[in-house]
This record gives structure tokens, sequence and C-alpha cells, in this order.
């Protein structure tokens, strides 16, 4: 009987961990069309991701599509998500994107190389079918860098799309895309690693609300920093909180030889309980560049073998066997998912236009 209470004890305090903020892929099912296509039934079917250019930009001249192109699908809006605040995701679009709901226009994303989010919760009808459309176009842009490279700069939505729902306070998704949270690693030694956490809360409600900002990192499972801040974030408004970090005797990432990271569990919480949750990596590593030796990681000489890959470029086992220390890449990559196979990251830097 005690096994059966603790059974359904864990059991609901994980779907009220869960039930906090929901992804869900959107990828399935779009219809897609050129913008020139008129005709009637010109629409194909297509899964994300998708590019128009998968075939004359291979053929090795310059001559492929550049233009617009548009894909729809229809979204159908819960009941029970009436009261909380809706997201669209978009991973990677290139090059500028103008969303629409139901026909209204809801927002225009220019750069072909970040991810970026538009809020929906306002503009969706509920336990109703939603129309999305999204217009994209690859033509050249003067006022959207790069103009021109030794690549392709393939048109479509080339990675994943998600709808977020979330309780109306939360920790902020719309922070030019970014998870909402900054792991700044102010110092790091082998002996001490000072991080200051910065964690954006933004409320979409009408009052003011209350609520507690709680940040715990674990080094597996070992819990080794738990700190926790309240703060009061004002209707419609967002509000900053920071906390500093001490991490004694740190396990430091270091690259192929230890890709070792910690995980830093980001919680909100309001009077009733969990609203919100995020899981974020940490690598803590120190490195400095001699003018005479080169780069060193952690204290150690370290040789820099760099590639430059693209988003087209979907695979990342083969990383392991380029042996590679060095990898510039645009900012729409997961980069954490190949720390285990390269040395370092740089990435582009997105750019953006208003």
């Amino acid at each position: 009987m005690k096994h059966t209470i603790l059974s359904l004890l864990l059991l609901f305090i994980s779907t009220s961990v869960f039930a906090a903020r929901k992804e869900i892929l959107l990828n399935e099912n779009w219809m897609f069309r050129f913008s020139h296509q008129v005709q009637f039934k010109s629409e194909e079917r297509v899964n994300l991701p998708h590019t128009w250019n998968s075939g004359d930009a291979l053929s090795g001249k310059q001559d492929y599509y550049r233009g617009m192109g548009n894909y729809t699908k229809t979204l159908f809006v819960k009941p029970e998500w009436k009261g909380k605040r809706l997201f669209l995701r978009f991973e990677g679009v290139n090059t500028v994107t103008n969303v629409f709901i139901n026909d209204v226009h809801i927002g225009e994303h220019r750069g072909g190389y970040g991810a970026f989010v538009f809020e929906i919760t306002d503009k969706v009808k509920y336990d109703a079918d939603n129309r999305i459309l999204v217009k994209v176009n690859n033509a050249l842009q003067q006022d959207v860098m790069p103009l021109v490279g030794d690549f392709n700069f393939y048109g479509g939505i080339y990675r994943d799309v998600n709808l977020i729902v979330t309780d109306p306070v939360n920790i902020s998704l719309t922070d030019y895309a970014s998870p909402g949270v900054y792991l700044i690693q102010n110092k790091v030694t082998k002996e001490q690693a000072d991080v200051r956490a910065k964690v954006l809360v933004s409320n979409g409600s009408a009052t003011a609300q209350p609520v507690k900002v709680d940040i715990k990192v674990w080094e597996g499972d070992k819990l080794v920093q738990q700190q926790d801040m309240n703060v009061t974030v004002e209707a419609g408004d967002w509000a900053t909180t920071g906390m500093d970090l001490t991490i004694r005797n740190p396990h430091l990432w270091n690259g192929r030889k230890d890709p070792f990271m910690y995980k830093v569990e980001i919680s909100l919480f309001s009077e009733s309980g969990m609203i919100d949750r995020i899981v974020q990596p940490l690598g803590l590593r120190y490195y400095h560049v001699d003018a005479e030796e080169g780069f060193f990681l952690n204290g150690e000489h370290l040789k820099l073998k760099g590639v430059c890959r693209h988003q087209d470029r979907a695979e990342k086992e083969e990383m392991r066997f380029i042996k590679c220390t060095t990898m510039k890449m645009p900012p729409s990559w997961p980069r954490w998912e190949l720390m285990p196979f390269v040395w370092l990251i740089i990435r582009r830097r997105p750019t953006f236009t208003t």
C-alpha cells in the first residue's frame, strides 16, 4: 500500500512539473507552394525541415530559385489552453519570414540563421481550427547579412517549429528566442567557478504577480548548488533576477577529452506551486591565447583545427571522424549536442534589422 501511495505521489509530482510548460512539435503536414503558383491545388504536402532548393542549389550553378514560398498549416487550439500563453518558435527559416494567424499578420523576422519566437495568445481562436501561414523569401535583401558567400542560401523552413504553451507568468521566451536564462562565467579556475545566473521572468497577466525563482545545479545526480529569490513582476511586464553561484573544485568541460556539462534547473513558483521550468547545460572552462604559444584550454595547449559548417548539414556523428577542434556555425544550431564531438564552437552572430 505504501509503495502504491508513493508511486501515485511521484506520478502527481511528475505530471505537475511537465504540465508547467508544454512543447508541441509542429513539423508534420504543412502545405507548400511557391508564391507564383496560383493554380487550384498547386500546393504539395511537406514535412519539416524543408527547403525548396534541395535540387536546384546542388547543381553547382548560381541560378537556383531565390524568391518567395508559402507554408500553411491547420492548428487546433484546445479549449483548456484559454488562460495560458501560446508561442510559436521557429528554429531556422531563410531569409525573411512573415507569420500570419487566421490571415492576421503576427510579425516579421529578418535573417536566416537565428531562431525567433512570436506570441500568439490573443491571436488564436480557442476550441477551433486556426490557419497558420508562413511567407518565406530567400531573395537577396540588401539590409540582411550575408549578401554573398561560398555557400547556398537555401529557402524554406529548414529547422523545427514548436508550439509552446505556458502559464501567464513564465521564464521569458521572447528575448531574441533565448531560453530566458543567462549563465555568465565570471571567473573559472580548477579550484572554483563563479557564475552569475540571470533569469528573465515575463508576466502576461493583468495584475502584478509575486513569484519565486529557484535555481539548482546538478553534477550528475549530485546537487552542488541551490539558490532562490522572490520577485514581483508588474502586469504586462518582465523582471530580471540575478544570483551568484559558486562551485568549488568544478568538473571542467574539456572538449572531446571530457565533454562534461552540469545541468542547471531553473524553476518558477507561484503560491499554487511550480508554474514553469527549464533545464540548461553548463560547461565550465577557462582559456587564454598566447601570442607565441597559441591557444590554451583549462591551462593546457590546444592546437586549433577548424571547419566551417552551414545549416544545410543535418549530421553530427561525422564530427567524430573529422577530428576538428573548432567549428564555425550558424546560431540556429543546438550547439550543445555537438560538444562530445568537437572542442570549441565559434558562433556567427545573428544580424538584427529594424
